[in-house]
């Protein structure tokens, strides 16, 4: 019997390690003041930890990439193992201080950033960052991640324009493996049910939302799934789309309220792809 359990423990280990496990975190106004707090910067690290790539968003820097620089130096710590791509400071051409940057991490042993580009089309307030990558994981698979955090009071107008930046990734790559996630303000109150039919993205035939409407994403607890992870048909065939959930880091690493609230007002979303 023991031999069994640990065959099947060896068993398990072997799938997770094959697989990627992707994610998708809003850190609330992450800037200097909350980059040089060590105990938010060290739950902040625990986090990135679990992921093979993770985008997160909020990142506020202009002109110098202090932020990324210190999370990369911290979660790098004794045994290198993650680089960062980074977003140009959005809105683009803007001259306000409090600009963000969307920051994606990526273990570089598993995965390999191949091209990127910067959406510039100025319907978003913060238009989507969009990297390609290459996994020996997943059998040398490759796939797009497109990043998004809309502008609650236009997050209707934003969705509908996602279906182009999806478009122009796959004429631009010829690869229709491609996911968008990020922070789509995508709760009742800001994309009503009856506004849905009208945006191109939630057409079930060619893409699949993956965190479900009543996951809530918020550390308030508001109900509202505002982060969401949505992925082609093409991806949606090589992936685990059970393991979509968000990450509830509150209750996985015993923080209180407040612990919490100082880290971020979301949860992470995530998914695996086999």
């Amino acid at each position: 019997m023991r031999l069994l359990c640990a065959l099947g423990l060896f068993l398990a280990l072997l799938h997770v390690t094959s697989c990627l496990l992707i994610g998708a975190f809003n850190n609330q106004c992450f800037g200097d003041r909350k980059s040089q707090d060590n105990v938010v910067m060290n739950i902040i690290k625990e986090i990135v930890l679990r992921y093979d790539i993770i985008l997160i968003q909020e990142v506020r820097c202009n002109h110098n990439l202090s932020v990324p620089n210190r999370l990369l130096a911290l979660v790098n710590e004794g045994s290198p193992q993650f680089k960062g791509i980074v977003s140009e400071p959005l809105p683009l051409g803007s001259t306000i201080s409090h600009r963000e940057r969307y920051l994606f991490l990526y273990r570089y042993q598993k995965v390999s950033v191949t091209d990127s580009f910067q959406y510039t089309d100025t319907v978003f307030s913060r238009p989507p960052s969009v990297v390609k990558f290459s996994s020996t994981q997943t059998v040398g698979k490759e796939f797009v991640l497109i990043s998004i955090h809309t502008q609650p009071t236009n997050a209707v107008v934003e969705l509908r324009a996602l279906v182009d930046v999806v478009k122009r990734a796959e004429t631009k790559w010829l690869n229709k493996n491609i996911m968008v996630l990020g922070d789509f303000n995508a709760g009742s109150n800001y994309v009503p049910m009856y506004t849905r039919p009208t945006i191109p993205l939630f057409n079930t035939t060619v893409f699949q939302w993956l965190i479900a409407n009543n996951v809530d994403t918020t550390v308030s607890r508001s109900g509202n799934a505002y982060d969401r992870i949505v992925v082609t048909t093409d991806m949606y065939n090589g992936m685990n789309p059970r393991s979509a959930d968000k990450f509830d880091f509150k209750n996985a690493y015993g923080l209180t309220q407040a612990q919490t609230e100082a880290v971020s007002d979301h949860f992470p979303v995530e998914v695996q792809i086999l």
